[in-house]
């Protein structure tokens, strides 16, 4: 059987990746699906690791007026960084600054071909990677807020990021934001008319929000801009008992995130509707938790917090805000926000109901 870890070991040292694709074919037919997820994730985190060392190295070798010890910088990272790579510590304690450069080469690499293996599995099989990885992705999001909250009062060195790190995710489910070069739309309503990676909130800020909402069994989640369904695809995966619905004025996107709900088997719990939420016929429908990722003009917004705070005087709900949206969320009907990332996740709770 063969053990991901010890392969790992091996891919970060390849300077000849011409039998790398052979390599992760032969892992990936022999593995199960959580070593196989372990391995997806671990390789992509060890990547931004790597980085962040690379960098913090150049910036430390520019400041100095000494030479930088290598291999006194590299064991900083032991005890927090790399702390969920326990296994790769001993080789990593004896690398040098060119072999780092070497592994994030690798690394690279190994990243589009587990994809590529990947995505040649089976629907069901595919969908229990996702979920796996998901989870793990969740406590290393954990680990980078908790870094970054205390590094706040040690801002000596790069700090860790993993804001864009596993975007590949997109690839497995299909979110292919090239098939969504639609034409000008004619609605002043709408801001974000285009196509790409910018219209969706990130794995961080989703799985950060899952962590800390503590959702009840049986909740209703709604997605007030949902793009191509991010949001609710990961909410689908991690959560089947949650009622999910997104609402996304851009027929082209739902038709994507619908399609990656079907082939997932989460139709059943999670749905994307075409919906313009600007007009004044439309209702939100009532839940217990609210995201809003900031993509609306100001007409919209007056259109749906007036809304949104009607819902919020009948029962308790939670506004879950991305970016610029929590300006519209400090008034009487919200408590002060629950902030996460400097503030550009935001939880308000609705201060109380007439029931």
């Amino acid at each position: 059987m063969i053990e991901y870890k010890t392969e790992l070991k091996k891919i970060i040292s390849l300077v000849d990746l011409s039998g790398l694709e052979d390599q992760i074919n032969s892992i990936s037919k022999l593995i199960n699906e959580k070593d196989l997820a372990n391995f997806f994730v671990d390789s992509i985190y060890l990547q931004s690791v790597i980085q962040l060392i690379i960098d913090d190295f150049w910036i430390q070798s520019k400041n100095s007026e000494t030479e930088i010890q290598f291999r006194y910088l590299i064991k900083n990272f032991f005890n927090a960084e790399l702390k969920p790579l326990l296994y790769l510590h001993a080789d990593l304690a004896t690398a040098s600054i060119d072999d780092m450069h070497i592994a994030a080469k690798a690394l690279a690499a190994t990243e589009k071909l587990l994809i590529k293996s990947i995505k040649s599995k089976p629907s069901e099989f595919q969908k229990k990677i996702l979920q796996i990885s998901l989870h793990q992705m969740s406590e290393l999001y954990e680990l980078e807020h908790q870094l970054n909250v205390k590094q706040k009062t040690t801002p000596e060195r790069a700090k860790l990021s993993l804001y864009r790190s596993f975007d590949a995710l997109d690839q497995i489910l299909e979110l292919n934001y090239l098939l969504n070069e639609v034409a000008l739309i004619d609605q002043k309503e709408r801001l974000y008319e285009g196509a790409g990676v910018g219209v969706q909130s990130s794995y961080a800020t989703t799985l950060i929000a899952l962590r800390y909402l503590n959702l009840t069994k049986a909740s209703k989640f709604i997605d007030l801009g949902s793009g191509y369904g991010r949001v609710g695809l990961v909410v689908g995966l991690m959560r089947p008992d949650i009622q999910f619905t997104g609402y996304e004025f851009v027929k082209e996107r739902v038709d994507i995130a619908n399609k990656a709900c079907t082939r997932l088997n989460l139709d059943k719990h999670v749905s994307f509707v075409t919906q313009d939420l600007s007009l004044a016929n439309f209702k939100i429908p009532q839940a217990d938790t609210y995201y809003i990722f900031d993509a609306f003009t100001d007409a919209s917004y007056v259109t749906i917090m007036d809304q949104l705070q009607e819902i919020a005087q009948v029962k308790k709900i939670v506004a879950v805000t991305k970016g610029n949206a929590k300006l519209w969320f400090k008034n009487k009907y919200w408590t002060e926000p629950q902030e996460f990332n400097d503030g550009n996740l935001c939880f308000f709770r609705s201060r109380g109901s007439r029931n």
